[in-house]
């Protein structure tokens, strides 16, 4: 071979050697399949967390409280009497009370049954009533005649038009007097009728034409009157004498 020849054959190797060349895919796979991306993927977000059942659900991050539309409460109502085919009675649509002046509140034990009687006095619920006067003792005074179940009594007055749950409400909102170990609802009870203004207190609880009656016959008190102990053992809630 000439020495022109040869350097022929040493440009043509060379012009190979820097010519890049197509890999070879492995047996079986699809040349044309891109390689996988080595791109970072932001994580999903995660799913935003549900009541089972419907409720309340805590959220974490804002500290806010979202309500289940179909879990509202209407028994957390005071007063309230429940669904269309709830008992009605006297009590049910009292307006709430007003602040009075007089002395300071009960010891705890007696308030707490003080506000609980009222409670359910509002909802027309008798077996609650029934409860609570044999809570802490043999039942409440409630009649000076014949009976043993003040909530059967009761219901049998409000069936008749007389407002036994309403006057029991307006009574416990009136100020108390202390005897005996005993605190008597309304004061009047104890101390007396002392001036026009004490049978005035009493117009939310009887009629003017009943507290009438009573001044031109004892001239005193002689309606409704309740009485819960110290230890809040409701032992009265009687009228008459």
């Amino acid at each position: 071979m000439n020495r022109f020849t040869l350097l022929s054959v040493c440009a043509a190797a060379s012009l190979l050697a820097c010519t890049p060349r197509a890999s070879t895919p492995p047996s079986g796979e699809d040349a044309s399949t891109p390689p996988p991306s080595t791109e970072t993927q932001p994580p999903a977000a995660p799913a935003s967390p549900r009541a089972e059942g419907g409720g309340t659900v805590a959220s974490s991050d804002s500290g806010s409280r979202v309500e289940d539309a179909g879990t509202t409460d209407a028994g957390l109502l005071a007063g309230s009497p429940g669904d269309a085919g709830a008992v009605k009675c006297s009590a049910m649509d009292l307006p709430l009370p007003e602040p009075r002046t007089g002395p300071p509140p009960p010891p705890k034990a007696v308030e707490d049954m003080r506000r609980r009687i009222i409670a359910a006095a509002r909802a027309c619920d008798y077996a609650q009533l029934s409860k609570l006067a044999d809570e802490k003792g043999k039942s409440v005074r409630f009649t000076f005649g014949d009976g043993d179940d003040v909530a059967a009594y009761w219901k049998e007055r409000e069936a008749e038009g007389e407002p036994i749950l309403a006057r029991l409400v307006n009574v416990l909102d009136l100020p108390y007097a202390l005897q005996g170990g005993i605190y008597y609802w309304p004061w009047l009870h104890v101390t007396g009728v002392k001036n026009p203004e004490d049978w005035k207190a009493l117009s939310d609880v009887y009629s003017e034409a009943e507290l009438k009656g009573m001044r031109e016959t004892r001239d005193s008190y002689y309606g409704l009157r309740v009485g819960i102990s110290k230890t809040g053992d409701w032992q009265l809630a009687v009228s008459g004498d």
